[in-house]
């Protein structure tokens, strides 16, 4: 939303409803009141000075009449019909006026011209009627009466002659006032709903315009970060391939040495694959979507949970003592974009312990399926206390990544630092930033799930666990 755009508060419907149901009560008294009044001008309702038959007939009708004052929102064509009747038969324009007065507000533009031309006919040639007819035909002499008892069907009273005249004007601002408030009154609130509804879909392309700026910026910026990318971790990964394949090649009589070259050249070529996914989902912006089709989203790496055993093999290959412990089932039904998060989960455990705790075992269980969701856990002990002669790496985690600290932790060198750090300092740690441990956490929050990340007794352990979730067809 804008930031100089205030939103309105809405009426709640019950309310309006209330309101509008309020109003047409009074509307409905009031045109009761003036019906009786206007009926009281016509010598055929009555004889000898008592409202005959016709007269009572026509009162009763007024009643039903009215009545469609309630439907002056839905159907204004109705009550203007039968108030144009009333205005010609014997001058009672109220129900005509208030049902152009609702046309004039939400009816198309023709339609409110026509009703508007037509009632100011209607209403003109009533007054002119009423102008020229005798004064005590006129429903406004009752105000000038000395003893006002026409309504009652007592014998009427003909008004004073100097009264004449006042009657006249009553009767000429009596219309020009209903005229001037149906149409000028009904005019202003139909341009204030227009300006409304302009401002309303100023209000809607604002907001669509900031958006694709936004989206243009967004844009733009993944463009580069996935150019830099491109133009410099693929070199350094294909200079990394070329010169692991050319070790591999010259340390053909020490297998070891062989076999170390392979390992980090089929890593190297993964590491390839898995920029290229990256750089993709980057250009793309699609690469956190968690609702994205399989088809437009699976990658060319390894990068699912059915290449987690390949991911261990990968991770003992380097010399780290990996007790696994996998039960997977449902993968090829779990939405993509859960499966390479659980891979990515795995990986920077895995990641972590090798980078903190080099030289322990990492101990990895695993459990997958539709209906009990994603259980895993990836658990490597704690270093011990550096001796007077040799000195282990000390690994250094990211603040608020240990939960809690286990009685014992500070018995084997883990002790809080300034920061609130669990910190064990070592060289090769220093090379995390910590964005690892949080990016776990922000991948199970992304699918509803759990993470706990510390020291438990005697080791560091990383669980996370999802919902279950719902197989895809």
């Amino acid at each position: 939303m804008s930031e100089h755009s205030v939103p309105r508060r809405r009426i709640p419907r019950g309310v309006r409803i209330a309101g509008s149901i309020l109003v047409g009560v009074i509307v409905y008294l009031i045109g009761i009141f003036t019906s009786s009044m206007a009926v009281t001008a016509n010598p055929w309702a009555f004889s000898d000075g008592e409202l005959n038959d016709t007269g009572l007939v026509a009162v009763l009708l007024l009643f039903l009449a009215w009545g469609l004052v309630f439907l002056r929102h839905r159907w204004p064509w109705v009550p203007f019909v039968v108030g144009g009747l009333l205005t010609a038969a014997w001058g009672d324009a109220l129900m005509l006026l208030i049902a152009v007065f609702h046309l004039v507000i939400r009816a198309p533009k023709r339609q409110a011209i026509t009703a508007s031309a037509v009632s100011t006919g209607l209403v003109v040639f009533s007054t002119v009627r009423m102008c020229l007819a005798q004064p005590e035909h006129n429903p406004f002499s009752i105000f000038f009466l000395p003893d006002p008892a026409q309504v009652t069907g007592v014998e009427a009273t003909i008004p004073p002659d100097d009264s004449h005249l006042a009657i006249r004007v009553i009767t000429v601002a009596a219309c020009l006032i209903g005229l001037g408030t149906a149409l000028g009154v009904g005019a202003l609130l139909r341009r204030t709903r227009r300006m409304r509804a302009v401002e309303s879909i100023a209000e809607r392309e604002t907001l669509r315009n900031e958006s694709l700026s936004a989206e243009i910026a967004r844009q733009s910026e993944r463009e580069l970060l996935a150019r830099e990318l491109h133009d410099t971790l693929s070199h350094r990964l294909s200079v990394i391939s070329l010169h692991t394949g050319a070790l591999e090649v010259a340390a053909q009589t020490d297998p070891e040495v062989a076999s170390t070259a392979s390992a980090l050249r089929e890593e190297a070529r993964a590491s390839l694959e898995d920029l290229r996914h990256l750089v993709g989902g980057v250009r793309n912006g699609n690469l956190a979507d968690p609702h994205h089709s399989r088809a437009s989203s699976a990658p060319p790496s390894r990068a699912t949970m059915s290449a987690i055993p390949e991911l261990i093999a990968s991770v003992a290959s380097t010399g780290t003592i990996v007790r696994p412990l996998i039960v997977i089932q449902d993968v090829d039904s779990c939405p993509p974009a859960l499966d390479r998060a659980v891979y990515r989960i795995v990986q920077e455990a895995l990641t972590n312990a090798m980078k903190h705790a080099p030289n322990s075992p990492v101990t990895v269980d695993i459990g997958v399926s539709a209906a009990r969701g994603v259980q895993l856990s990836v658990s490597n002990p704690l270093p011990r206390t550096p001796g007077p002669i040799d000195v282990p790496p000390r690994p250094r985690y990211a603040p608020d990544s240990v939960r809690t600290l286990g009685p014992d932790a500070a018995a084997h060198g883990w002790a809080p630092d300034g920061s609130g750090e669990a910190s064990y300092d070592s060289p090769l740690a220093s090379t995390g930033s910590g964005t690892g441990l949080v990016g776990i956490r922000e991948r199970s929050e992304m699918f509803g799930g759990e993470a706990s990340i510390g020291v438990f007794g005697e080791e560091f352990r990383v669980q996370v666990s999802f919902p279950p979730f719902r197989p895809q067809t």
